[in-house]
């Protein structure tokens, strides 16, 4: 049994713990963090982080992390000014990367939400990626809200701006989903495997598949327990 498991039953048997048992286990399990500029603020009360790297490059920035959360090698990173990430309660996090570069971005994750590995979350151009409760993320997501570089008209003029990505509450992601910007996905729903999400469903209760992703069943919901 690792030390992250011994942490979890700790703190699941004697709450009052909580604070102690967070402490000792992530200042043994070899996390690096580097924060320079001005007025950044790095929040993470009772959390369990093992190999995680944790950077801030900017101004005005903050992290906050809520109790309960469990993060292992794991990279969050903020490039810029004025922008902010926040993980709700009992967030657990393997193998994430979760970057913000350019000013005034915005990545807030709900409670309970679960990334299983390999997940990249980019926020670029000042905007954001908001995640409800509940979520489920198999491996290797990608979330981008741009492109990165810039496609130009004949007139030189840019066409490819960002935008939001915008996820609600109970959201299951299979394995090799990618989400671009401009895409929404309402509650309950289901992302098929290899899927790329390039727009907005504002119908919840389906599921999504195909490149680019559509609608190909309605009227489902999902849970974790595998049911016979």
């Amino acid at each position: 049994m690792n030390l992250f498991n011994v942490g979890k039953q700790l703190i699941e048997k004697h709450p009052k713990w909580l604070g102690i048992a967070s402490k000792i286990y992530s200042s043994i399990s070899f996390n690096k963090i580097k924060i320079h500029g001005k007025n950044n603020t790095l929040t993470r009360r009772n959390v369990f982080m093992k190999k995680c790297k944790i950077k801030i490059i900017g101004n005005n920035n903050c992290i906050e992390i809520g109790d309960m959360s469990y993060l292992q090698n794991t990279s969050i990173a903020i490039y810029g000014d004025n922008s902010k990430i926040v993980l709700g309660k009992k967030v657990f996090v393997s193998n994430g990367n979760f970057y913000l570069e350019d000013n005034n971005n915005s990545l807030e994750i709900g409670n309970k939400t679960t990334f299983s590995g390999n997940t990249h979350l980019a926020v670029t151009e000042g905007k954001k990626i908001t995640i409800g409760e509940n979520c489920l993320f198999s491996s290797n997501v990608v979330f981008r809200t741009g492109d990165s570089h810039s496609i130009l008209d004949l007139q030189q003029e840019r066409i490819n701006y960002g935008k939001d990505i915008i996820i609600e509450d109970h959201v299951w992601f299979t394995q090799n989903v990618t989400l671009l910007k401009g895409a929404k996905i309402s509650r309950d729903s289901v992302v098929a495997t290899g899927s790329i999400v390039t727009k907005e469903f504002e119908k919840g209760n389906v599921i999504l598949g195909g490149n680019p992703a559509k609608v190909i069943k309605q009227g489902i919901n999902w849970c974790h327990e595998r049911r016979e």
